[in-house]
């Protein structure tokens, strides 16, 4: 009799997306300790036929024992799946804003009003005079079958991220102003600057996203001079528009073979110190090394931030 009256059991696990047109990627992380996480399962599936979701049923098959007890599960968005746009925010209420937002993305975005799922982020910075706000735009249509999956599992989906916004995450201990460089595989390379630990400023960069593809020989031969270029314009911008002070360092999450050439030209080009970008220590042991996750793990973070006053899951 006592057992039917105690509280549903949860689970102590974190199941979180990241979806992209040809690879779903995985992890599943211990949340016990919400201030020591622990990754557990790291892995990816290929999307084929376009259809992401049967890749995320695939992966709760072969990872189901996590899958029980109602879960958290969050969605990581890879830039193929949504569309980001800057424009002046509106004369609105935080409310009606929230609502109107899709209209007001009509001519900016390629969706429907009616199959557009909107919302928005405002960077800490701005040009004097300024105030922009950053719109996050996604298919209705296109994440039906995603959120069918998620809901099926559980009643705790804490929420669906932009890539954009989960690589913040991942920079909490980084106080020195810099510059992020995220590409994967044909994907536009985010360019982003940081300060204090916050984004400043996000630029999604199409001319590069065949920079991970790059030969060791024809980096020699000046490949890498657009990244150095773009990195520069970033740059350019938080100093002189944004009157802050001078990048110190450029931090790489790219998809290419890690050497020392790579590192030292793009030094060369700008004079700043490059280095690889770091995972965070609960994450190491199990990381894919290439970043191809750093997304998914950003997004793990915020899920854990949007469900800090949960109560404590058992075990």
């Amino acid at each position: 009799m006592l057992n039917l009256l105690r509280a549903r059991s949860k689970s102590p696990y974190l199941l979180v997306f990241g979806i992209h047109r040809n690879v779903v990627h995985f992890v599943v992380v211990d949340v016990r300790d919400t201030s020591q996480p622990q990754l557990i399962v790291s892995d990816e599936h290929v999307v084929t036929q376009d259809d992401a979701a049967a890749s995320m049923r695939a992966l709760l098959d072969k990872y189901s024992r996590y899958g029980k007890h109602n879960p958290r599960l969050a969605l990581v968005l890879g830039s193929g799946l949504y569309q980001s746009v800057t424009l002046d925010k509106p004369q609105l209420s935080d409310a009606e804003l929230a609502s109107s937002l899709r209209y007001q993305l009509t001519d900016l975005v390629s969706f429907e009003p009616d199959d557009c799922l909107a919302d928005y982020y405002e960077l800490p910075l701005q040009v004097q005079g300024q105030q922009k706000i950053h719109a996050i735009a996604a298919s209705r249509s296109q994440l039906a079958p995603l959120l069918k999956v998620a809901h099926e599992l559980t009643e705790r989906v804490q929420g669906i991220y932009a890539e954009e916004q989960a690589l913040e995450k991942l920079h909490s201990e980084n106080t020195e102003a810099g510059a992020l460089v995220y590409q994967q595989n044909q994907q536009p390379a985010l360019v982003q600057v940081y300060s204090n630990a916050e984004l400043q400023v996000t630029r999604a960069v199409r001319s590069l996203e065949k920079i991970s593809e790059l030969t060791l020989d024809e980096i020699k031969l000046g490949g890498l001079q657009p990244l150095s270029i773009e990195i520069q314009r970033s740059a350019d911008y938080f100093e002189r528009q944004l009157r802050q002070r001078p990048l110190a360092v450029v931090w790489l999450a790219i998809g290419i073979e890690k050497n020392q050439e790579v590192l030292s030209t793009v030094h060369e080009d700008l004079g700043l110190d490059v280095v690889w970008a770091s995972y965070p220590t609960w994450a190491q042991e199990l990381a894919a090394g290439d970043y191809s996750d750093f997304p998914v793990l950003g997004g793990a973070l915020l899920a854990l931030a949007d469900s800090s006053n949960e109560p404590e899951v058992s075990s």
